[in-house]
């Protein structure tokens, strides 16, 4: 066997269709798909069932786990492919990518992981960017020093990058099923992060592969976990950042992850001086303001001691005295 594409799923029948239909016209013989139901309430099974009908897909079922993380480990576990694909059941697949794909695995022996760019598209399926990671710090480096369209990463340089900007996106993962063995899978006690959780672990150890075309559109809905707010987001994310620093690979990586922690709490503060509860506010800062001193923080601080009421009073003064 090939490639697997393993696919989580919970109550997304919605766009699952949509997904597996964009996948299908990839797969070649000795490919399969991987379904993975985390516990679905809204018919998911009866509407994949067509698909079952081609051997080359298979259907398992779970209660829900509450995150990604359990589905996807499930499906590893179920996947008989040399390649892993990870790939949500929300997002559509472009042409090339489980070929391309496998292409530069076998180009690159040494690889343990290779991503690629990717498009954005609404619930509606309009086009929102073709170029996700244009702007993205070692994407942009890759591209002005004039690498080709396949460019090998080294370990290090992978790793320290991801302590700045998480520059991979799931469904544009493939791994290999060694490798994914080795790392004893997804972190399941996470409930969102599990995947930059993962990619750190690989790029400790592997150099990795970046395809600079678009293989697959991400799907941006309201009601998914990325989108969620920072406060149901945060703590994973943070998490994640912290095992970093049990080693961290240099100063400057240690000085970059301090720093997202910081960003992490600054948004929960924020989130929570919106709601009014300054007292968790300020408790947020503290921890940010211990991982990294910024006056945008202290800013937020002593919004936090006045309250909403206090900052609306004086906004109000400095705009009667600006007139």
């Amino acid at each position: 066997m090939r490639a697997s594409i393993i696919i989580p799923s919970h109550n997304c029948r919605e766009f699952l269709i949509q997904t597996l239909e964009s996948i299908l016209r990839e797969l070649g013989p000795h490919d399969e798909v991987v379904i993975v139901d985390d516990g679905s309430s809204d018919g998911t099974k009866e509407k994949v069932c067509p698909f079952l009908a081609d051997e080359r897909f298979r259907y398992f079922y779970q209660d829900a786990s509450g995150g990604p993380a359990s589905p996807r480990n499930v499906g590893a576990l179920h996947a008989r492919g040399e390649y892993l694909f990870f790939f949500d059941s929300d997002d559509l697949m472009l042409p090339g990518k489980v070929a391309s794909t496998v292409a530069a695995f076998e180009r690159f022996p040494q690889s343990a992981l290779i991503f690629t760019n990717f498009g954005c598209v609404d619930e509606n399926g309009e086009i929102l960017d073709m170029d996700f990671l244009e702007g993205y710090e070692l994407i942009d480096k890759i591209r002005s020093g004039g690498e080709p369209d396949v460019a090998l990463i080294d370990a290090h340089t992978a790793c320290s990058h991801l302590a700045r900007q998480n520059f991979i996106g799931t469904s544009g993962v493939a791994i290999r099923s060694s490798v994914f063995s080795k790392m004893g899978g997804f972190d399941e006690s996470l409930k969102n992060g599990d995947d930059k959780d993962m990619w750190f672990r690989i790029t400790r150890r592997y150099p990795i592969v970046y395809l600079d075309k678009e293989y697959h559109l991400y799907r941006i809905r309201e009601n998914s976990i990325s989108r969620g707010g920072a406060l149901k987001r945060a703590d994973a994310r943070i998490r994640v950042l912290e095992k970093q620093l049990r080693d961290p690979v240099s100063k400057t990586f240690a000085k970059d992850i301090r720093h997202q922690i910081a960003l992490n709490y600054h948004s929960m503060a924020y989130e929570l001086f919106a709601r009014g509860d300054m007292r968790a506010s300020r408790e947020a800062l503290v921890q940010a303001l211990n991982h990294n001193l910024q006056p945008r923080f202290l800013s937020l601080y002593l919004k936090s001691l006045l309250g909403r009421r206090g900052v609306a009073v004086i906004r109000s003064l400095k705009h009667r005295v600006g007139m």
